[in-house]
């Protein structure tokens, strides 16, 4: 099964997040199989892969020979993961991490012209029926196939896991432990800055999430980085949806989540509702949670916009034949924010990366949290089951 430019491809966000270095050719196999992953299977699937679809350029028998190791160190290959909750498969509040090998077969067949491959049976619940955990990222084929280098894919998926926010800060420190680069690799911030992250932005900036990046500074080292890009639920429905910049923009400030806001665009091109049902649904859902009759107003707006269960009220309070002006509420002005998961600042905490391991640090997570986070103006907060830490600027 060859993939398709139209197909959209999902990962778990703890696959996102987890540390692994890829090689080209590894990056290639393992985007190929994600490619040939439906929604809806339970299980992995033993997969043909054609060598077109990994080498690019081929030269005499060196291409084979490429192919064939990189099958061979494919065996030996791990990811180092945080590990799901079993029922829910969702990521727990105190994190632990385990190495998983990533594929279960890699063979290289010259008889065929390609290769035999499938993932590893434990890492099912990081890549199938990821609807049940609800924790998960999406991304369209034709925007992956773009990238060229491994760094820059797992860079790109880093930001479409904040696509909702538009933007995300990461530590040097943690950025480089994700991709798995080591200690003695790009020693000096100059050279990690040109191999990684300018290339990224070039490579990235072909694709549907295009970004800026800030560097902050504790005195003269580069701390943190900051990468910044358009929020992608409005700039993905303005281009085809009349208004759609509004009711998107409304939506994603009470927590309306990308996906969701891209089920909702579906339904409005199909006619199945219009823009003012949007606007009277979150009138309604926003009276209610006033009320305290609702907790989580986004789960409750999307709902009701799926379902359309209020869309008698709302068709009933539209007199028929009337074309009176339908207004989005008005929202209040937003203001930026950095978030960050409070999972995944432990995990760092209790599995640093080389450098962290070299600083002092808090003696518990608690102190650590205090010093570093909250002094500095973060609040913690929930947001869809999980707590984050939240600075609004």
């Amino acid at each position: 099964m060859e993939p398709t430019p139209d197909k959209r491809v999902a990962q778990h966000n703890a696959l996102i997040n987890a540390r692994f270095s890829l090689v080209p050719l590894q990056m290639r196999l393992f985007v190929a199989l994600l490619s040939r992953i439906d929604f809806e299977d339970v299980d992995f699937k033993e997969h043909f892969i054609p060598l077109d679809e990994l080498v690019f350029e081929r030269r005499g028998g060196s291409a084979y020979e490429q192919v064939d190791e990189m099958c061979k160190g494919l065996a030996s290959f791990t990811l180092y993961i945080e590990e799901l909750e079993e029922k829910t498969r969702k990521r727990r509040r105190k994190p632990s991490y385990t190495y998983i090998p990533l594929m279960a077969e890699a063979g290289y067949r010259a008889d065929l012209g390609g290769v035999i491959a499938s993932f590893n049976p434990k890492i099912m619940p990081y890549l199938l029926q990821l609807r049940e955990s609800g924790n998960f990222t999406t991304a369209e084929m034709q925007q992956v196939l773009k990238l060229k280098s491994p760094q820059s894919l797992r860079i790109y998926w880093l930001l479409k896991e904040y696509a909702d926010f538009g933007r995300r800060t990461m530590s040097v420190e943690d950025l480089r432990f994700v991709l798995g680069i080591e200690e003695d690799e790009y020693p000096r911030f100059s050279n990690f800055k040109a191999r990684v992250l300018d290339k990224a932005q070039s490579e990235i900036a072909a694709t549907d999430i295009p970004f800026t990046y800030e560097l902050e500074r504790e005195g003269k080292t580069v701390a943190r980085i900051k990468f910044l890009f358009q929020q992608l639920a409005a700039s993905a429905t303005k281009k085809t949806l009349p208004g759609a910049a509004e009711w998107a923009d409304a939506l994603l400030q009470v927590g309306v989540s990308q996906r969701s806001i891209t089920s909702i665009a579906s339904q409005l091109e199909n006619g199945e509702y219009d823009v003012g049902y949007i606007a009277f649904v979150v009138r309604i859902v926003e009276s209610q949670f006033r009320k305290g009759k609702i907790k989580k107003p986004a789960g409750a707006i999307y709902k009701a916009l799926v379902d359309k269960y209020l869309l008698d009220d709302y068709n009933l309070a539209s007199k028929p034949r009337q074309s009176a002006k339908k207004e989005l509420p008005k929202v209040a002005e937003r203001k930026t924010e950095i978030a960050f998961r409070l999972s995944e600042v432990q995990s760092m905490y209790e599995n640093p990366g080389p450098y962290a391991l070299r600083q002092k640090r808090a003696d518990t997570f608690e102190k650590h949290l205090q010093q570093v986070y909250l002094q500095d103006g973060f609040t913690l907060a929930e947001r869809n089951g999980e707590e984050w830490l939240i600075k609004q600027q």
